[in-house]
């Protein structure tokens, strides 16, 4: 009886998440460069944190694929795109996540690994704002500029992975299997948005090859803020909310 009654609640659970990453990819802010910063991503990556992998990406690439036939029903390749990738997404950290936590690697320290990206975000920004002081710059004869908000947002997040960096020093082993679980997924979710956008935009929009890398690399910096915000916002948020999914599953 019990067992059948958290199946239950799982299932209850998976349909909520899945309207829930719906709703978040509404709730964006849109960019100069075309993109957007949403948080439809974050509520996948909880999702495979909680439920698992394979469950996750299901939510991630039906919930943020419903919304994609909202806004882009006339562009095939943005859903296919974001149906394909939010499944792999959601796959990877869940299941990397469970992995770790199996090991028990807890010699593992991740500060480290937000120190250099720390210095990673702080480089593109540098980037960034020096194309953007320089009007933009050419590339396949096609001109590329950035709105001075990208190396605003990216010189603030390079300054909080470094503060997080500091505060993970003495932090017990799951907040680095957090990280580590989120971190790959998502930067594995950014290189494919590009490449899937590339590669989509000439063989389904028939896009030639300048104007697809053009469009991609206009795009590159929201899919970079939204990896971080999710990140970091997963990180802060799974714990409690796993503690109180677990008291939740104790009580039925």
């Amino acid at each position: 009886m019990l067992e059948n009654r958290n199946k239950i609640f799982k299932l209850v659970l998976f349909a909520i998440l899945i309207a829930l990453c719906y709703v978040a990819t509404f709730v964006m802010i849109p960019l100069p460069t075309g993109g957007k910063i949403h948080l439809g991503n974050l509520v996948c990556i909880l999702s495979s944190l909680l439920l698992g992998g394979l469950e996750g990406g299901l939510i991630g690439s039906i919930g943020m694929g419903l919304n994609d036939l909202h806004f882009y029903l006339d562009t095939p390749s943005t859903i296919i795109r974001t149906v394909v990738l939010k499944f792999i997404m959601g796959l990877i950290c869940g299941t990397l996540f469970k992995l770790l936590k199996k090991k028990n690697l807890k010699s593992i320290n991740c500060s480290i690994v937000l120190f250099i990206l720390g210095i990673v975000f702080l480089s593109v920004g540098i980037f960034s704002l020096y194309v953007y002081l320089n009007n933009g710059i050419n590339i396949s004869d096609k001109l590329i500029t950035f709105n001075i908000i990208v190396p605003i947002c990216l010189f603030i997040f390079s300054l909080i992975f470094v503060i997080f960096g500091i505060v993970f020093l003495r932090k017990e082993a799951i907040f680095n299997y957090l990280l580590i679980s989120v971190s790959i997924a998502t930067i594995i979710n950014i290189l494919g948005e590009f490449i899937f956008r590339v590669v989509l935009a000439m063989f389904i929009d028939r896009m030639g090859f300048n104007a697809s890398l053009t469009l991609s690399l206009a795009k590159i910096p929201a899919s970079i803020l939204t990896g971080s915000l999710t990140s970091l916002l997963a990180i802060v948020i799974y714990p409690p909310l796993a503690k109180a999914l677990n008291l939740k599953y104790k009580n039925i």
